[in-house]
């Protein structure tokens, strides 16, 4: 399920320095893992689009809640090549 179809709100993912990335995600249930879970699906859908996987770095959760009582929390990540398996 994509983040959309979860409900969440979401700012665009941004370049940061050395090859890492940032996305934000906004969930209005779950509290901080529902929206750090949506965090990571966005940083795997956004890697995927060039056939890579993302390594998450970090998150940062917003400490006071929303309008509407949403959690934020924000993800750094980055891109890299799937690991092929080997058996």
């Amino acid at each position: 399920m994509s983040a959309w179809a979860a409900g969440c709100t979401h700012v665009k993912v941004q370049n940061m320095q050395n090859g890492q990335h940032s996305v934000t995600a906004v969930a209005p249930s779950g509290g901080y893992s529902g929206s750090r879970e949506a965090a990571i699906e966005l940083a795997n859908e956004y890697c995927e689009k060039t056939g890579q996987e993302a390594v998450l770095d970090g998150f940062y959760d917003k400490s006071e809640l929303g309008r509407k009582g949403e959690h934020s929390s924000s993800l750094i990540f980055d891109c890299t090549p799937r690991k092929k398996l080997v058996f």
